[in-house]
Protein backbone atom coordinates (compact mmCIF):
# COMPACT_ATOMS: atom_id res chain seq x y z
CA UNK A 1 0.00 0.00 0.00
CA UNK A 2 2.98 2.49 0.99
CA UNK A 3 4.41 1.45 -2.52
CA UNK A 4 1.42 2.45 -4.26
CA UNK A 5 0.89 5.42 -2.65
CA UNK A 6 4.59 6.79 -3.21
CA UNK A 7 4.08 5.76 -6.82
CA UNK A 8 1.15 7.66 -6.96
CA UNK A 9 2.76 10.51 -5.32
CA UNK A 10 5.79 10.26 -7.22
CA UNK A 11 3.35 10.84 -10.98
CA UNK A 12 1.53 13.36 -9.28
CA UNK A 13 5.12 15.40 -8.91
CA UNK A 14 5.97 14.96 -12.44
CA UNK A 15 2.46 15.93 -13.71
CA UNK A 16 2.72 18.99 -11.80
CA UNK A 17 5.94 19.82 -13.02
CA UNK A 18 4.60 19.63 -16.51
CA UNK A 19 1.44 21.20 -16.20
CA UNK A 20 3.34 24.24 -14.84
CA UNK A 21 5.49 24.27 -17.56
CA UNK A 22 2.27 23.95 -19.98
CA UNK A 23 0.91 27.09 -18.49
CA UNK A 24 4.25 28.75 -18.39
CA UNK A 25 4.04 28.81 -22.32
CA UNK A 26 0.51 28.61 -23.04
CA UNK A 27 -1.32 30.36 -20.17
CA UNK A 28 -2.70 33.96 -20.00
CA UNK A 29 0.73 35.01 -18.53
CA UNK A 30 2.92 33.07 -20.90
CA UNK A 31 4.67 33.25 -24.87
CA UNK A 32 1.64 32.67 -26.53
CA UNK A 33 -1.88 35.46 -26.36
CA UNK A 34 -4.33 35.27 -29.00
CA UNK A 35 -7.77 36.90 -29.22
CA UNK A 36 -9.57 39.63 -30.59
CA UNK A 37 -7.56 42.87 -28.97
CA UNK A 38 -4.02 41.25 -27.64
CA UNK A 39 -1.77 43.83 -25.93
CA UNK A 40 1.44 44.04 -23.64
CA UNK A 41 1.27 46.62 -21.30
CA UNK A 42 3.91 49.61 -20.92
CA UNK A 43 4.95 48.25 -17.76
CA UNK A 44 5.00 44.67 -18.65
CA UNK A 45 8.27 42.67 -19.61
CA UNK A 46 7.83 39.64 -21.38
CA UNK A 47 11.08 36.63 -20.66
CA UNK A 48 11.58 33.84 -23.28
CA UNK A 49 9.66 35.57 -26.73
CA UNK A 50 6.18 36.03 -27.71
CA UNK A 51 4.07 34.87 -29.96
CA UNK A 52 0.62 37.17 -30.21
CA UNK A 53 -2.61 36.58 -32.89
CA UNK A 54 -5.67 39.10 -33.09
CA UNK A 55 -7.08 41.28 -34.91
CA UNK A 56 -5.12 43.89 -33.19
CA UNK A 57 -2.03 43.70 -31.55
CA UNK A 58 -0.34 46.04 -29.50
CA UNK A 59 3.24 45.76 -28.06
CA UNK A 60 3.94 48.98 -25.47
CA UNK A 61 6.08 46.79 -23.01
CA UNK A 62 9.26 44.39 -23.27
CA UNK A 63 10.27 41.36 -24.89
CA UNK A 64 13.43 39.57 -24.12
CA UNK A 65 13.06 37.67 -27.18
CA UNK A 66 11.92 37.27 -30.62
CA UNK A 67 8.39 38.66 -31.45
CA UNK A 68 6.15 36.70 -33.75
CA UNK A 69 2.95 39.33 -34.50
CA UNK A 70 -0.55 37.32 -36.52
CA UNK A 71 -3.28 40.22 -37.50
CA UNK A 72 -5.01 43.26 -39.36
CA UNK A 73 -3.52 46.12 -37.20
CA UNK A 74 -0.48 45.28 -35.19
CA UNK A 75 1.33 48.47 -33.62
CA UNK A 76 4.63 48.15 -31.75
CA UNK A 77 6.43 51.18 -29.69
CA UNK A 78 7.88 48.86 -26.94
CA UNK A 79 11.14 47.31 -27.28
CA UNK A 80 11.66 44.21 -28.47
CA UNK A 81 15.21 42.33 -28.21
CA UNK A 82 15.22 40.08 -30.46
CA UNK A 83 14.28 39.55 -34.13
CA UNK A 84 10.76 40.48 -35.41
CA UNK A 85 8.31 38.57 -37.61
CA UNK A 86 5.05 40.79 -38.23
CA UNK A 87 2.55 39.83 -40.98
CA UNK A 88 -0.28 41.70 -40.96
CA UNK A 89 -3.23 44.51 -43.21
CA UNK A 90 -1.27 47.66 -41.12
CA UNK A 91 2.13 47.45 -39.21
CA UNK A 92 3.37 50.29 -37.30
CA UNK A 93 6.59 50.16 -36.20
CA UNK A 94 7.86 53.17 -33.47
CA UNK A 95 9.81 51.25 -30.57
CA UNK A 96 13.57 49.71 -30.59
CA UNK A 97 14.39 46.61 -31.88
CA UNK A 98 17.95 44.93 -31.28
CA UNK A 99 17.80 42.24 -34.21
CA UNK A 100 16.24 41.96 -37.67
CA UNK A 101 12.70 43.35 -38.35
CA UNK A 102 10.62 41.15 -41.29
CA UNK A 103 7.52 42.50 -41.99
CA UNK A 104 4.65 42.00 -44.53
CA UNK A 105 1.74 44.04 -44.88
CA UNK A 106 -0.49 46.36 -47.39
CA UNK A 107 0.95 49.29 -45.49
CA UNK A 108 4.29 49.30 -43.26
CA UNK A 109 4.69 52.96 -40.93
CA UNK A 110 8.31 53.27 -39.54
CA UNK A 111 7.72 56.29 -36.88
CA UNK A 112 10.02 58.77 -36.23
CA UNK A 113 10.91 57.35 -33.11
CA UNK A 114 11.46 53.77 -34.07
CA UNK A 115 15.17 52.53 -33.87
CA UNK A 116 15.72 48.92 -36.30
CA UNK A 117 19.48 48.13 -35.26
CA UNK A 118 19.12 45.27 -37.89
CA UNK A 119 18.14 44.85 -41.05
CA UNK A 120 14.27 45.97 -42.13
CA UNK A 121 13.01 42.89 -44.62
CA UNK A 122 9.73 44.24 -45.82
CA UNK A 123 7.36 42.98 -48.08
CA UNK A 124 4.99 45.67 -48.84
CA UNK A 125 3.65 47.76 -51.92
CA UNK A 126 3.41 50.81 -49.27
CA UNK A 127 6.79 51.72 -46.94
CA UNK A 128 6.08 54.95 -45.14
CA UNK A 129 9.77 55.69 -43.18
CA UNK A 130 9.33 58.65 -41.56
CA UNK A 131 12.00 61.37 -41.42
CA UNK A 132 13.74 60.58 -37.70
CA UNK A 133 13.66 56.95 -37.54
CA UNK A 134 16.84 55.09 -37.47
CA UNK A 135 17.57 52.19 -39.34
CA UNK A 136 21.16 50.80 -38.62
CA UNK A 137 21.06 48.03 -41.26
CA UNK A 138 19.76 47.38 -44.56
CA UNK A 139 16.02 48.13 -46.09
CA UNK A 140 15.44 45.04 -47.89
CA UNK A 141 12.45 44.28 -50.16
CA UNK A 142 11.36 40.82 -50.61
CA UNK A 143 8.72 41.43 -52.86
CA UNK A 144 8.21 44.47 -55.37
CA UNK A 145 4.50 44.31 -55.13
CA UNK A 146 2.30 43.03 -52.42
CA UNK A 147 -1.84 43.18 -53.10
CA UNK A 148 -3.22 44.11 -50.72
CA UNK A 149 -5.87 41.38 -50.79
CA UNK A 150 -3.46 38.83 -50.81
CA UNK A 151 -1.59 40.16 -47.45
CA UNK A 152 -5.35 39.58 -45.86
CA UNK A 153 -5.19 36.19 -46.99
CA UNK A 154 -2.11 35.82 -45.33
CA UNK A 155 -3.73 37.05 -42.23
CA UNK A 156 -6.78 34.98 -42.15
CA UNK A 157 -4.81 31.69 -42.89
CA UNK A 158 -2.62 32.66 -39.64
CA UNK A 159 -5.55 33.00 -37.64
CA UNK A 160 -7.09 30.37 -38.98
CA UNK A 161 -4.37 28.49 -37.69
CA UNK A 162 -3.29 29.92 -34.59
CA UNK A 163 -7.07 29.93 -33.46
CA UNK A 164 -7.09 25.88 -32.89
CA UNK A 165 -3.53 25.84 -31.28
CA UNK A 166 -5.27 28.49 -28.64
CA UNK A 167 -8.51 26.24 -28.31
CA UNK A 168 -6.59 23.06 -27.80
CA UNK A 169 -3.95 24.47 -25.24
CA UNK A 170 -7.12 25.76 -22.93
CA UNK A 171 -8.98 22.25 -23.10
CA UNK A 172 -5.92 20.44 -21.89
CA UNK A 173 -5.22 23.32 -19.13
CA UNK A 174 -9.00 22.36 -18.06
CA UNK A 175 -8.13 18.65 -18.11
CA UNK A 176 -4.71 18.30 -16.89
CA UNK A 177 -6.55 20.71 -13.09
CA UNK A 178 -9.21 18.09 -13.17
CA UNK A 179 -7.08 15.32 -13.28
CA UNK A 180 -4.39 16.84 -10.70
CA UNK A 181 -7.82 17.35 -8.37
CA UNK A 182 -8.60 13.85 -8.53
CA UNK A 183 -5.34 12.79 -7.59
CA UNK A 184 -5.01 14.95 -4.71
CA UNK A 185 -8.28 14.13 -3.22
CA UNK A 186 -7.65 10.44 -3.69
CA UNK A 187 -4.55 10.80 -1.41
CA UNK A 188 -5.28 13.53 0.93
CA UNK A 189 -9.06 13.28 1.02
CA UNK A 190 -9.12 15.04 4.45
CA UNK A 191 -6.86 17.98 3.67
CA UNK A 192 -9.05 18.75 0.77
CA UNK A 193 -12.22 18.87 2.30
CA UNK A 194 -11.08 21.11 4.91
CA UNK A 195 -9.31 23.33 3.04
CA UNK A 196 -12.55 23.51 0.62
CA UNK A 197 -14.76 24.26 4.10
CA UNK A 198 -12.07 26.62 4.84
CA UNK A 199 -12.83 29.00 2.31
CA UNK A 200 -16.60 29.53 3.09
CA UNK A 201 -15.79 30.39 6.60
CA UNK A 202 -13.94 33.88 6.43
CA UNK A 203 -14.12 35.73 3.64
CA UNK A 204 -11.90 38.50 4.35
CA UNK A 205 -9.21 36.48 6.49
CA UNK A 206 -8.59 34.34 3.77
CA UNK A 207 -7.70 37.08 1.65
CA UNK A 208 -5.81 38.43 4.14
CA UNK A 209 -3.92 34.96 4.48
CA UNK A 210 -3.52 34.90 0.90
CA UNK A 211 -2.02 38.08 0.14
CA UNK A 212 0.63 37.68 3.55
CA UNK A 213 1.54 33.78 1.34
CA UNK A 214 1.36 35.52 -1.95
CA UNK A 215 3.68 39.03 -1.60
CA UNK A 216 6.07 37.09 1.10
CA UNK A 217 7.22 33.38 -0.06
CA UNK A 218 8.37 35.16 -3.15
CA UNK A 219 10.60 37.80 -0.80
CA UNK A 220 11.93 34.93 0.76
CA UNK A 221 12.76 32.94 -2.34
CA UNK A 222 14.78 36.04 -3.44
CA UNK A 223 16.96 36.42 -0.08
CA UNK A 224 17.58 32.43 -0.16
CA UNK A 225 19.00 32.96 -3.73
CA UNK A 226 21.08 36.19 -2.74
CA UNK A 227 22.87 34.44 -0.12
CA UNK A 228 23.48 31.36 -2.49
CA UNK A 229 24.19 28.97 0.34
CA UNK A 230 20.45 28.83 0.36
CA UNK A 231 20.24 28.45 -3.92
CA UNK A 232 18.92 24.88 -3.26
CA UNK A 233 16.28 25.58 -0.50
CA UNK A 234 14.89 28.95 -2.79
CA UNK A 235 14.69 26.19 -5.72
CA UNK A 236 12.50 23.83 -4.05
CA UNK A 237 10.72 26.74 -2.74
CA UNK A 238 9.89 28.17 -5.47
CA UNK A 239 9.07 24.56 -7.15
CA UNK A 240 6.54 24.17 -4.07
CA UNK A 241 5.02 28.01 -4.70
CA UNK A 242 4.23 27.57 -8.19
CA UNK A 243 2.47 24.38 -7.31
CA UNK A 244 0.72 25.87 -4.70
CA UNK A 245 -0.58 28.23 -6.77
CA UNK A 246 -1.62 25.79 -9.21
CA UNK A 247 -3.53 23.44 -6.70
CA UNK A 248 -5.62 26.74 -5.28
CA UNK A 249 -7.66 26.76 -8.46
CA UNK A 250 -8.57 22.79 -7.94
CA UNK A 251 -9.91 23.84 -4.63
CA UNK A 252 -11.84 27.10 -5.24
CA UNK A 253 -13.24 25.11 -8.46
CA UNK A 254 -14.62 22.74 -6.38
CA UNK A 255 -15.72 25.42 -3.98
CA UNK A 256 -17.45 27.51 -6.87
CA UNK A 257 -18.82 24.04 -8.51
CA UNK A 258 -20.59 23.05 -5.13
CA UNK A 259 -22.15 26.50 -4.97
CA UNK A 260 -23.51 26.22 -8.18
CA UNK A 261 -24.98 22.41 -8.32
CA UNK A 262 -25.71 22.60 -4.81
CA UNK A 263 -29.30 25.33 -5.94
CA UNK A 264 -29.93 22.38 -8.10
CA UNK A 265 -29.22 19.32 -6.67
CA UNK A 266 -28.63 19.15 -2.22
CA UNK A 267 -26.39 16.37 -2.62
CA UNK A 268 -23.88 18.16 -4.93
CA UNK A 269 -23.05 20.40 -2.33
CA UNK A 270 -20.92 17.81 -0.72
CA UNK A 271 -19.57 15.96 -3.76
CA UNK A 272 -16.40 16.15 -5.63
CA UNK A 273 -16.21 14.99 -9.14
CA UNK A 274 -18.83 17.06 -11.04
CA UNK A 275 -18.23 20.12 -8.83
CA UNK A 276 -14.70 19.48 -9.61
CA UNK A 277 -15.29 19.73 -13.19
CA UNK A 278 -18.14 22.90 -13.52
CA UNK A 279 -15.92 24.93 -11.20
CA UNK A 280 -12.92 24.27 -13.44
CA UNK A 281 -14.65 25.38 -16.68
CA UNK A 282 -16.41 28.47 -14.88
CA UNK A 283 -13.16 29.83 -13.65
CA UNK A 284 -11.97 28.99 -17.55
CA UNK A 285 -14.84 30.76 -19.21
CA UNK A 286 -14.77 33.58 -16.82
CA UNK A 287 -10.72 33.95 -17.61
CA UNK A 288 -11.60 34.08 -21.18
CA UNK A 289 -13.50 37.99 -20.52
CA UNK A 290 -11.09 40.73 -20.34
CA UNK A 291 -10.33 43.42 -17.81
CA UNK A 292 -12.35 40.80 -15.57
CA UNK A 293 -10.35 38.11 -15.97
CA UNK A 294 -7.46 39.03 -13.83
CA UNK A 295 -9.19 40.80 -11.14
CA UNK A 296 -11.51 37.79 -10.51
CA UNK A 297 -8.38 35.24 -10.47
CA UNK A 298 -6.39 37.47 -8.28
CA UNK A 299 -9.94 37.33 -5.91
CA UNK A 300 -10.06 33.79 -6.05
CA UNK A 301 -6.68 32.77 -6.14
CA UNK A 302 -6.13 34.75 -2.32
CA UNK A 303 -9.11 33.29 -0.85
CA UNK A 304 -7.95 29.36 -2.14
CA UNK A 305 -4.40 30.28 -0.81
CA UNK A 306 -5.70 32.20 2.36
CA UNK A 307 -7.56 28.88 3.12
CA UNK A 308 -4.82 26.65 2.19
CA UNK A 309 -2.71 28.89 4.75
CA UNK A 310 -5.14 28.85 7.38
CA UNK A 311 -5.98 24.89 6.90
CA UNK A 312 -2.04 24.04 7.49
CA UNK A 313 -1.91 26.23 10.37
CA UNK A 314 -4.31 24.54 12.65
CA UNK A 315 -2.48 21.12 11.79
CA UNK A 316 0.68 22.44 12.75
CA UNK A 317 1.04 21.24 16.56
CA UNK A 318 1.47 23.94 19.05
CA UNK A 319 4.26 23.24 21.22
CA UNK A 320 3.14 22.85 24.87
CA UNK A 321 5.81 23.97 27.94
CA UNK A 322 6.51 20.81 30.21
CA UNK A 323 4.85 22.85 33.50
CA UNK A 324 1.80 23.06 31.48
CA UNK A 325 1.90 19.78 31.07
CA UNK A 326 2.14 18.96 34.47
CA UNK A 327 -0.27 21.17 35.44
CA UNK A 328 -2.88 19.79 33.14
CA UNK A 329 -1.41 16.58 34.27
CA UNK A 330 -2.80 17.20 38.27
CA UNK A 331 -5.38 18.38 37.96
CA UNK A 332 -7.01 15.36 35.72
CA UNK A 333 -5.35 13.21 38.70
CA UNK A 334 -7.54 15.24 41.14
CA UNK A 335 -10.55 15.17 39.33
CA UNK A 336 -10.35 11.31 39.12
Amino acid sequence: MKKKRLLTIGFLAVFLTFALFGLTYGGDGGNFRSGANVKVAADETIAGGLVAAGANVEVLGKVQGDLKAFGANIVIPGEVQGEVKAFGANVVLSGTFDGDVEVGAARVTVARTAVIKGNLIHATADLNLQQGSRIMGEVIQKQVMVKKERVEKWGRRGMLAIIPIGIFFWLVSIAALIIVGLIINYLFPKKTNAVITAISQSFWKNLWFGLIFLVVVPVAIIIAFITVVGIPAGIIAGLLYGIAIYISFIYIGVWIGRKVLGYVKKSMATAFFWPLVVGTIIIALIDLIPLVDWLFRLCILLLSLGAMWATMWKTVPVPVKKKTQRKVQRKTRKKK
